[in-house]
């Protein structure tokens, strides 16, 4: 995928089983391969490497091994030997030839191997299982997919490696959103990944542990067509129509998720003011926005409170370029594009403490509040603690607090949100006659 679009491809990595990354036997590892490979090991997803294109001229299969050990990792066992132009064939490796693979990384079977003993198939086939489900071992396969060259031997391979994450002895449900989607029709489906459970029609299901909904219409996708069903099972996809669940919701119990490294999004890079071609169309394209906002996060607007511009955020042209598309050809709606501007962040050089008093000016409140701000590595965030006591400080108020910092951090002293830094809430008064929590 191009990296305009990783943030949805990161969200598809996280309920896979498994994954195929392919690679061009004639461009190599390219820098998107190595960003997808990065983020499938830090989930921990078991990854097959498929060498594909390799019916195409000038093939040099040993630099490509050399490239993938080289940018994506050592630990690769070749599975099949290859014959280029004329003849073109994929053939397995003997067994004695992949055990020697498989026995190179493990020191106790090299051991064993190299004083004579007898190494049985299991003890080796078991050796390869768990490293590659352990994410440090990659089997290498190759083909054509255009030419449907070795493709019958990965589909199998697909079956015999890869194994569900799903609890199927579980009874308790447990499912998570990983994608929004409005139909034609405007109806808004959400995609989830079913964990464990049953999942049936007229169900009430637990959303992330607070409120419930009742499942009133499920879907599952068949060759592109959503078709009606009344229960889904552990292991598949199902589809709901529905206002509420948003990206990573979790239907049912969320202790039976998969314990999973949660990979952070890229963040929008460039702003633009839109508007209309139309400027009665003003209200149709906010309302497409906030649709298309909602499938995918990281396309970000807001109407500037002094100009009334409407503000988009993104992350490269070609993520502009889909969407401009989509407004036209779905919602009907044209668009003019301002010039793009870099969008920067704000973050504090040196830590500094302050508090606000009760009635002291320019302070109009029946509260004081003093804060700590110090700097944090780049690329760490805004983190927020209190060491303001709940007995003294009920929660209510301190939510206000952490709510009213959150609003501060998205416009700094330039204008722009505030990052990589720690907000500690130190001190906090009241007058309980007077004060509430706004």
């Amino acid at each position: 995928g191009h990296v305009d679009f990783l943030a949805e491809v990161y969200r598809s990595l996280s309920v896979l089983d498994g994954a195929i990354l392919l690679i061009s036997a004639k461009d190599g590892v390219q820098a998107q391969t190595r960003i997808l490979f990065h983020a499938l090991r830090k989930i921990g997803i078991p990854t097959i490497f498929f060498i594909n294109k390799i019916d195409q001229n000038g093939i040099d299969l040993s630099t490509v091994y050399q490239d993938i050990k080289e940018k994506l990792s050592a630990e690769i066992v070749i599975k099949q030997k290859v014959e280029l132009h004329p003849n073109m064939r994929v053939m397995n490796f003997t067994e004695s030839e992949q055990w020697d693979m498989v026995i190179e990384g493990n020191d106790y079977l090299l051991e064993k191997y190299t004083s004579g003993k007898l190494l049985e198939a299991l003890e080796l086939e078991q050796e390869e299982s768990i490293r590659f489900h352990n994410c440090s071992l990659f089997p290498v396969y190759h083909g054509s997919a255009k030419n449907n060259i070795g493709i019958d031997n990965l589909i199998e391979v697909i079956t015999n490696k890869f194994y569900s994450s799903t609890h199927r002895g579980q009874s308790e449900l447990c499912g998570k959103v990983f994608k929004i989607e409005y139909s034609e029709k405007r109806q808004r489906l959400a995609y989830i990944r079913l964990y464990s459970g049953v999942l049936h029609l007229r169900d009430s299901v637990r959303i992330s542990e607070k409120e419930k909904i009742k499942i009133t219409e499920m879907y599952t996708s068949i060759n592109g067509e959503l078709c009606k069903i009344d229960k889904a099972y552990s292991g598949e996809i199902v589809i709901l129509q529905n206002e509420f669940l948003k990206l990573n919701s979790v239907l049912g119990d969320t202790k039976l998720l998969p314990q999973r490294e949660r990979i952070e999004n890229p963040l929008p890079l460039l702003q633009t003011a839109v508007e209309p071609s139309k400027p009665q169309q003003r209200e149709m394209l906010l309302d497409a926005l906030l649709e298309i906002s909602d499938s995918d996060p990281l396309l970000r607007y807001y109407v500037d409170s002094a100009t009334h511009e409407i503000i988009l955020s993104f992350l490269g042209k070609v993520q502009m370029e889909v969407t401009c598309a989509l407004l036209q050809e779905k919602y009907h709606v044209e668009i003019e594009i301002k010039e793009p501007t870099v969008i920067y962040m704000e973050r504090p050089l040196k830590k500094a403490e302050y508090t606000i008093h009760i009635e002291v000016p320019p302070n109009p409140f029946w509260a004081s509040i003093g804060l700590s701000v110090a700097p944090l590595p780049l690329g760490s965030g805004v983190q927020y603690e209190s060491s303001v006591s709940l007995g003294y400080l009920n929660q209510s108020f301190q939510n206000a607090v952490m709510e009213g910092i959150r609003y501060g951090c998205e416009q700094g002293l330039y204008g722009w949100n505030v990052t990589d830094c720690k907000i500690c809430f130190k001190y906090g008064l009241y007058y309980s006659p007077a004060s509430t929590p706004a």
